[in-house]
């Protein structure tokens, strides 16, 4: 009996912790994008669209007030992992080279229902310039999903998350 209770906590629990990360559906093409960026009350007449290559299909673009936005379509699931994998490794690398101050964190890569998340928080500093960034970067099968604002005070903060929320990520 008292195993039987066990399983069932634990199927309970597994059910709510999926019931709530399904929540919202994640946005993974032009229509989604555009609807998303709509929401905001941003102008779609922003949004850019780009042919791939020989990894990516479509690529959609977006930047208004100092925010931007991309939807990056990949051929396949494995090229989109290489490319998320690779850009977190860049900004590590810029970070261990005292390039960027600040956090880049990578979290939901150890259940397989949790989206792949890189967040950025901080300042990065060039030879030829200085700026801040907030951002996240998802990774939602074959589809890269990038949000960021030049700047990380409260209002681009609140931007940001706002505009990642009507993606559904």
């Amino acid at each position: 009996m008292k195993v039987t209770k066990k399983v069932l906590a634990v199927v309970l629990t597994l059910t709510m912790v999926l019931g709530l990360t399904g929540c919202g559906k994640k946005v993974t093409d032009k229509k989604g994008f555009k609807e998303a960026i709509k929401s905001e009350d941003y102008d779609t007449d922003n949004i850019y669209e780009s042919d791939g290559d020989k990894h990516i299909k479509k690529s959609y673009h977006f930047s208004e007030d100092g925010v931007t936005a991309s939807l990056i379509i990949f051929k396949d699931k494995e090229s989109a992992e290489d490319y998320f994998d690779d850009y977190y490794d860049e900004l590590k690398e810029l970070k261990d080279d005292d390039d960027f101050d600040g956090t880049v964190k990578k979290s939901g890569t150890f259940f397989p229902w949790s989206t792949p998340t890189i967040k950025i928080d901080g300042e990065y500093t060039s030879k030829k310039n200085k700026s801040e960034i907030y951002g996240y970067i998802f990774l939602n099968d074959d589809v890269i999903v990038m949000v960021s604002a030049n700047d990380n005070g409260k209002t681009a903060v609140k931007d940001v998350k706002a505009l990642v929320k009507a993606l559904g990520y």
